[in-house]
């Protein structure tokens, strides 16, 4: 795969970048007082990589991979502003520093459902912290940390295991209300959305027989959804997108 979007992952990184006084240098890493920092793309392993080295006495230390990020010829620029933005938190993190923002956590605002048009996958977002409340200072550290909804990140790190404790659980009144909100979900939402849920429940399911037939039961009265469910469980593992995202 070309390059040709290494630009816009380190255009995403810049501000940061410029706000710590790294500056460029000749062999195309970036350096201040006290770290280097390198941003790669690996051709064999299809992954862009975030290497940070300490600087001390002016001597640069070993370099780490500190995160990385699977890019294939799938991936689209908006997805290499991803990548810029997992590893601005991560270089952020490494070096202590916690994100500036005029509001604190708390004050991050919650998503909201359109009354117009089909449901989008923000919309989605509601629901689901709606139906598991715990996820709503997941939702908001999330948003305080990235400044932006990864939303395939956030389900995959945080959506899908609660999923899984649902359909684990044997709870028929749970596993019903979670049937209704994505069986609504499947029917208004939009292609974005309706493509998530269905990734959202493959994801939980994956490689897990008794969630898959736990799937299966929920969505047995909605043959179109099962038969979504059961296509995309045998063809998901092929998409390396999804499955570095929502397969934890």
């Amino acid at each position: 795969m070309d390059n040709r979007y290494f630009d816009k992952v380190i255009e995403e990184m810049q501000p940061f970048l410029d706000e710590q006084s790294f500056k460029l240098s000749a062999d195309g890493s970036y350096k201040n007082d006290t770290r280097a920092v390198k941003v790669e793309y690996n051709e064999s392993r299809q992954m862009y990589t975030l290497n940070v080295a300490e600087i001390a006495d002016g001597e640069i230390g070993e370099f780490k991979e500190i995160s990385a990020w699977l890019f294939d010829d799938s991936q689209t620029a908006k997805d290499a502003a991803s990548v810029g933005m997992d590893f601005t938190a991560s270089l952020r993190k490494n070096m202590g520093i916690k994100l500036k923002r005029t509001a604190s956590g708390e004050e991050v605002e919650l998503p909201t459902v359109s009354k117009i048009g089909s449901i989008t996958v923000t919309g989605f977002a509601k629901k689901m912290l709606d139906f598991f409340p715990s996820l709503k200072d997941e939702y908001k550290d999330h948003i305080a940390q990235y400044g932006n909804f990864l939303y395939l990140n956030f389900f995959g790190e945080h959506l899908v295991p609660h999923i899984k404790n649902v359909l684990s659980s044997g709870n028929k009144k749970q596993i019903k209300k979670l049937y209704d909100i994505l069986g609504d979900m499947y029917v208004k939402g939009d292609k974005d959305t309706v493509n998530t849920v269905v990734a959202v429940l493959c994801a939980a399911a994956y490689n897990d027989e008794n969630t898959e037939k736990a799937v299966k039961d929920m969505l047995a009265d909605n043959n179109h959804f099962l038969l979504a469910f059961e296509s995309f469980l045998k063809t998901m593992p092929k998409s390396k997108k999804l499955m570095a995202a929502l397969v934890k």
